[in-house]
């Protein structure tokens, strides 16, 4: 739900996209810090209630994230803001208003009377951080003791399977919220608050914002839901006389297994990991296994772009592609569900019909990994951008480019703060109609139209030069093609995640003994959220800025906000 989110908390509260990123990262930092502590200590504990918890630090992470949309204001788009001049009202988006100083609450007016002011929320950011390290908090015993309750409670010869499932499972929830996300963004997003027959915009337009908050209001109240039903699971399964072994014998046979090779006859001391002292020496016990700490680096490289794309692949999709963000986020929803759940139950099955051991696990790792590789070049797949005057294209019979300032408007004071686009007889986008000089506002119902354009050089069109919107156009049919290659790409990349878990808990087997083998697992999570996960976006978002080339200006300080076109 958040990463759906990212470009509509980008509009609504003036991110930019690294900021974007750090907001996504919060996650990951808290289940960093927490995550050897918790398998370290929460092995040898009730795991189920230990996940209990969790579940409901999950949900008041979901109601710290949505407070910001209850604690401020209204939204208010560009539209709404009305001056009232001597002789009637204008809008002053127009040429007309050029001697009007734009009115926010940061400036006072000149002339006239403010009906609607606005002005951008500040700081919230911290507060959606904050929510992100409680989400990480409860998220952590899930994603770690979780596994191992499963793992714990099967055979060896089905572990791989029970695994695939679960990880099949975990990536169907983000990828329900990606598509739930799509629809709730199609929502305006103070519904709950007003009349939206009032709201003259559609999901398409770029001021639309979406009701952001009401996924992550959904997720908190999933979140409290399931509080109970974990804590009444048993701190073990017991057997049954005929069909279950139960979770006891299973951990006889896994014991059985021990390699003394590997740091086995530690692992045998009976007081072993009783106290925090062994801390140190456990760590040690994986560090000098250079299988796991190169499948661990193998892992976090992996990490680096499932965290990345996760948090901007819609925002990929709707930039490069030119669709809203709420069809962006459906798209990245359909390609995710079946790639990345088929990946997961096709790898253990895999693993469990061929028996593969350890080395040819890692072999096959291999092979999926090197598919993506073959795949990859998808991304370089686009659409061309819209040509928008002075950004993308130059003005009519100038070579301005740059700004949206040129000969044609320059006696018309244009703000960069709102992106209002009008499409021109001649086929070509201007920022707002002030850009494309125009000086004549016409209204039709909920349709705008503009005329007296001195940008626009082709004549009138019905008595109009410009109406508001994006000009349509039907050049651009990548996107099937891309969303085809890339959903087998998304296919493989997770088909190497199952049989990694699979090698860490058979590896944890042979170097660790029962009561911490869940620490193996924190410890491979600490290195792949420190070194994959939390970086991954921040690295993304900061790439994505540098191809912007239209920044959101703030009419107050002139300072710079989100962006508003992308070099795709």
């Amino acid at each position: 739900f958040i990463n759906v989110s990212i470009t509509t908390l980008e509009k609504r509260f003036g991110l930019r996209s690294s900021e974007a990123g750090v907001i996504s990262v919060g996650y990951d930092i808290a289940f960093c810090i927490l995550t050897m502590f918790v398998t370290y200590f929460g092995s040898r504990s009730h795991r189920p209630r230990i996940i209990s918890v969790g579940a409901f630090l999950l949900g008041v992470g979901g109601l710290i994230f949505s407070l910001p949309h209850f604690t401020t204001g209204l939204y208010s788009f560009e539209e709404a803001h009305l001056i009232l001049l001597k002789q009637g009202l204008y809008i002053f988006k127009t040429c007309v208003c050029l001697d009007i100083v734009y009115i926010q609450t940061c400036i006072c007016a000149t002339y006239g009377q403010v009906f609607v002011s606005h002005k951008i929320p500040a700081n919230y950011v911290y507060v959606f951080i904050f929510a992100q390290l409680i989400n990480g908090v409860g998220c952590t015993p899930l994603y770690t003791l979780g596994l191992a309750v499963i793992e714990d409670s099967v055979p060896k010869e089905s572990a791989s399977l029970y695994l695939g499932i679960g990880n099949a499972a975990s990536i169907f929830g983000p990828v329900l919220g990606y598509g739930l996300g799509g629809v709730v963004l199609s929502f305006w997003v103070d519904f709950d608050q007003i009349d939206t027959s009032n709201v003259n915009l559609t999901p398409s337009d770029p001021r639309w914002v979406g009701a952001w908050w009401l996924g992550t209001m959904i997720s908190m109240a999933c979140a409290f839901l399931l509080v109970i039903p974990f804590a009444g699971f048993p701190a073990q399964f017991k057997g049954t006389k005929h069909l279950f072994k139960g979770t006891a014998q299973f951990r006889r046979m896994k014991n059985a297994e021990v390699d003394k090779t590997t740091g086995g006859e530690v692992a045998k001391e009976e007081n072993f990991a009783k106290s925090y002292k062994d801390f140190p020496k456990a760590l040690m016990m994986l560090a000098k296994n250079k299988t796991y700490v190169f499948v661990t680096l193998a892992d976090c490289s992996e990490a680096i772009l499932i965290s990345g794309f996760t948090t901007f692949l819609p925002k990929i999709i709707e930039s490069e592609f030119q669709q809203s963000a709420g069809t962006a986020a459906l798209v990245a929803g359909v390609i995710s569900i079946p790639g990345g759940m088929l990946g997961h139950v096709l790898a253990g099955l895999i693993i469990k019909c061929f028996n593969l051991k350890t080395a040819n696990i890692l072999k096959f790792n291999i092979v999926c990994c090197l598919c993506v590789c073959a795949l990859s070049p998808s991304l370089l797949m686009y659409c061309r951008n819209r040509p928008v005057a002075g950004i993308t294209i130059p003005y009519n019979n100038t070579n301005d480019l740059g700004g949206i300032m040129s000969t044609c408007n320059a006696n018309c004071s244009c703000q960069e703060e709102f992106y209002i686009p009008v499409c021109g007889t001649d086929g070509i986008n201007y920022f707002s109609a002030c850009a494309a000089g125009c000086n004549e506002h016409i209204e039709n119902g909920t349709d705008s139209y503009y005329n007296n354009c001195s940008c626009i050089s082709t004549p009138s069109n019905n008595g109009w030069q410009a109406s508001s919107g994006h000009c349509v156009t039907n050049d651009c049919n990548s996107l099937g093609a891309f969303l085809g290659v890339f959903c087998v790409c998304v296919m493989f990349t997770f088909m190497s995640s199952t049989p990694s878990l699979v090698f860490y808990f058979s590896l944890s087997n042979r170097v660790l003994p029962q009561r911490i083998r869940t620490f193996g697992l924190g410890v491979q999570w600490l290195f792949i959220r420190a070194l994959g996960s939390i970086p991954g976006p921040i690295m993304f978002g900061t790439v994505i800025d540098l191809t912007c080339i239209l920044w959101q200006k703030r009419i107050c300080d002139g300072s710079k906000g989100s962006c508003w076109i992308y070099n795709s």
